[in-house]
Parts: C-alpha cells; structure tokens; sequence
C-alpha cells in the first residue's frame, strides 16, 4: 500500500519487521504525511534505517529529513545528512539520541523521538526577492532555506560580534530583519 507509514521494498528480518510494525503504530496518530515517511531494509552499508521528511506542505519542499539506524539492539538518531544514502552526521547534532534495547522499546523511542520533532514550532522568515530561513521557532535554530539571512534575535548579535552559527565569521552587511515571519508548523 503507497500511502503506508514507513513503507519498505524488499524483506525484513524478524527484528526489524517488528520495529517498523511497532513504529507504524505509534505513526498513525502524526500530523505528517506517510508519504513523508520510508524505511530502508538493511543493506552492505547500512542498517535498518527509518526517515521522516519534516516538510513546508504550502511550499512543497522538504526542510530536514530525520533518520534511525536500527542495528540488532541498537537505535541511533539524527538528521539525515545525505537524502539518498540516508547516512547520519560522523558528529551528532542537537537532535540526536541514541538507544538499546529489543525492537520495540526501540520503536517507542524512536516515535517519541520523530513526535517530538513533529511538535516543534517552526517559522519561515521571509524577505523580499524571495530570500527566506524555516526556524525551529523555540531554539531560532535553521533547519532549511536558502538566499542571504538572519534569524530574528541574531541580528544584533551578528551586529556587534561578525558571528553566526557557533561563531563562524560572516560577512553582517545587508543582514535585517525579515519582512515577514510564517508559522508552518
């Protein structure tokens, strides 16, 4: 079925069948598209893996992609950092965790994982000729965008210091405050 949370091609073992049924579960209740979802059978380079596109569906594009790499009692978690290969940061993000346990403890963990991100407000901040940021509204963390910005809060930080993200230098001219702030989530 197409429309199925965390839909997979090919077989599954026994211990990763029953993570994506027991994450399937937990899924149906999301305010996400299963579209939005995949689970990726192990293979010679991966383990079980299990993404979920966090997406603007008025913009159509997708804004970070999360991913869980289950490997026997094993349960990492991060952003995604390549969309085709679905591998995860060698450096953990703030999103990321980690877990044991059997296949569905592992699930429960990774759902409540996924739903918290889920739950998380993010903005677009826009500025005119199409410049925009998306924002996880609670931290002013960028999850996605594109064209020259500047969270809102940041643009007097950028101002007096030249810094940004983690104290990487940037160039502060033609940095303001966005012409608009858009709830998506």
């Amino acid at each position: 079925m197409a429309d199925e949370w965390f839909e997979y091609g090919g077989d599954l073992g026994e211990t990763e069948r029953r993570f994506v049924e027991a994450l399937r579960i937990r899924a149906a209740q999301w305010r996400a598209s299963p579209l939005d979802s995949r689970a990726d059978p192990p293979g010679a380079e991966l383990p079980l893996v299990a993404s979920l596109d966090l997406s603007d569906p008025v913009a159509g594009c997708v804004l970070l992609t999360l991913g869980v790499h289950l490997d026997g009692r094993t349960l990492r978690g991060d952003q995604v950092v390549h969309d085709q290969l679905f591998t995860l940061p060698d450096e953990p993000t703030g999103l990321a965790f980690a877990a044991t346990g059997d296949p569905e403890e592992l699930a429960a963990r990774a759902a409540d994982w996924f739903e918290a991100v889920l739950r998380r407000p993010v903005v677009r901040c826009e500025w005119t000729l199409t410049r925009y940021v998306y924002l996880f509204a609670d931290t002013g963390k960028i999850v996605g965008g594109g064209g020259r910005f500047c969270s809102p809060g940041q643009l007097d930080r950028v101002a007096a210091t030249g810094r940004l993200d983690g104290g990487r230098w940037v160039d502060a001219r033609g940095f303001r405050q966005p012409d608009a702030v858009v709830r998506v989530r």
